[in-house]
């Protein structure tokens, strides 16, 4: 293999098919509870969402919502760690196979771990908040929900950060390339505005006019949705990364380096 020229092996196409297999399940299934759940919530009290729109937490406090709601949750966050790791690692691996940069590597492959550990924290997270729910275990679900949210949230700051760091890199980063990473470093800032906005709501919807209080709940909460599908259709930028490679490992055919940073 010359500088100019690669293929990634077999084993991380199989990776990456994984991996996009894995996110791109843990997407479609988180978003299909989470909207649904405060639908539910609303036609099992209508009179009490008449006052206020109510958020996921407290809509899965119902047994009804809630117990499917945590089957699932168990279930995608370990698969949703497997995906992300069988993202990172399968690329820094071929990093370091062609990359003639020490220091943007040793850069890259802390921004790696640092990754894996926040994306570890938020799949805990995902599981305390499912498993421990209102109104009998708030103490724990909100531990849960705030380490997940905290930790999602910088598991996409650091996911942009290791981006930028590979398309630095032109062709030697391989794996994830600048073609892909400069929507991305657009999109960023969609779950970056969820947040800060959700924050903002979060901590004024107390003090909200008594006229008023109904409308920003219901920002608040539609927000709340807004902000998690957001950190999860941020991992799903990575998709055609995942393909890419999936796809040339498979016909065993040579990427040139003008093809890759293009």
């Amino acid at each position: 293999m010359t500088n100019t020229q690669w293929t990634p092996s077999r084993g991380t196409g199989l990776a990456m098919l994984i991996s996009l297999i894995c996110t791109g399940f843990v997407t479609l299934v988180v978003n299909v509870q989470i909207y649904p759940a405060r639908w539910q919530y609303a036609l099992f009290y209508p009179e009490k969402t008449a006052e206020r729109p109510y958020t996921i937490s407290e809509s899965i406090g119902d047994p009804r919502i809630g117990e499917p709601f945590a089957d699932w949750m168990l279930l995608c966050a370990p698969i949703l760690f497997v995906g992300v790791v069988l993202l990172c690692l399968p690329a820094l691996r071929e990093l370091r196979v062609s990359a003639s940069d020490a220091k943007m590597v040793r850069r890259i492959t802390l921004l790696t771990w640092t990754l894996l550990v926040l994306q570890a924290m938020a799949c805990v997270g995902l599981v305390v908040l499912s498993q421990y729910r209102f109104p009998h275990f708030r103490d724990e679900h909100m531990l849960g929900s705030y380490l997940f949210f905290f930790s999602q949230a910088l598991v996409v700051v650091c996911g942009e950060f290791l981006s930028r760091s590979y398309a630095q890199l032109g062709a030697e980063g391989r794996v994830l390339t600048p073609r892909y990473a400069a929507w991305r470093r657009a999109y960023v800032w969609v779950p970056i505005a969820l947040g800060v906005s959700y924050l903002v709501f979060f901590l004024g919807k107390g003090h909200a006019p008594e006229g008023l209080r109904y409308e920003v709940y219901y920002i608040y909460t539609g927000l709340e949705l807004l902000l998690l599908s957001s950190f999860l259709l941020y991992v799903m930028t990575f998709a055609p990364d995942m393909w890419r490679t999936w796809r040339v490992s498979r016909s065993g055919a040579y990427v040139s380096a003008e093809s890759s940073a293009s």
